[in-house]
């Protein structure tokens, strides 16, 4: 059975990937939240974290969640394995203690799948179980648990899939391996088909990904977003995100 390595893993945290389980009020099996009723305790408590609506909590924990995305395709391109990445195979784990209640990843089955010299059909399993049989789930029951828009959310998640890729590519210093890197990206937010994502005629991610603009607060160039991610709505005096589309410093 092949596993990830121990210098994979530890690379791998940095993205969120829990090496054990741990016990906190928070702490979920993303399976339970599949579940109106549990779904919906589990947002209450969030809403406390963040002493925001519910809408803004909803949105907040799918940007967090968001980490996922970037550990699963963090470890398709840069390592060729596929992680499991199916929702019941995942526990959400998060210490009550963390200000910032980041969660971990906890994946109960560690096996991977390596890539075959022909990545193709091996890399939409990949997005298959990542999308398909995970974010869409939690997404469609989360916008309507929360009442917030699907857009909103699979624009909290896409954000987190940029900016993971254009890290790599711009560290990246191997032709081979910017290559792969590139074409992975670009395949992942732009070609691939609606239907590994879930129920979808087009790729849900397409959408967001656009030019940067220079902003003068940030002196540097953002992507600037579609729809509002609430952050706002919990965190009155720092204003809204550089990235807003609702804000005008553009």
């Amino acid at each position: 059975m092949d596993k990830l390595e121990n210098k994979e893993i530890e690379e791998l945290s940095k993205y969120r990937f829990a090496f054990s389980k741990h016990r906190s009020d928070l702490s979920v099996e993303m399976e339970e939240l599949l579940e109106a009723e549990t779904l919906q305790r589990f947002l209450f408590m969030v809403q406390e974290k963040l002493n925001g609506p519910l809408h803004a909590a909803g949105s907040l924990f799918i940007k967090r969640y968001a980490f996922l995305a970037a550990l699963v395709l963090y470890a398709m391109t840069v390592f060729d394995k596929a992680l499991n990445a199916n929702i019941y195979n995942i526990s959400l784990e998060i210490d009550d203690n963390d200000p910032f209640w980041m969660p971990r990843f906890y994946f109960k089955s560690q096996e991977i799948k390596k890539a075959p010299e022909d990545r193709k059909t091996w890399r939409d399993l990949v997005l298959t179980s990542l999308f398909q049989n995970n974010i869409s789930k939690l997404i469609q029951i989360i916008s309507k648990e929360a009442k917030i828009s699907k857009a909103t959310l699979w624009e909290n998640i896409a954000v987190y899939i940029f900016w993971m890729y254009e890290t790599l590519l711009a560290e990246s210093k191997h032709e081979n391996i910017h290559e792969k890197m590139k074409e992975d990206f670009v395949y992942c937010v732009l070609q691939a088909d609606g239907r590994l994502f879930g129920e979808y005629s087009k790729n849900p991610l397409a959408k967001y990904y656009g030019p940067k603009t220079y902003c003068k607060q940030d002196n540097q160039y953002i992507r600037k977003r579609k729809t509002c991610c609430l952050f706002y709505l919990t965190n009155k005096e720092s204003g809204r995100c550089s990235t807003c589309p609702k804000d005008g410093q553009f």
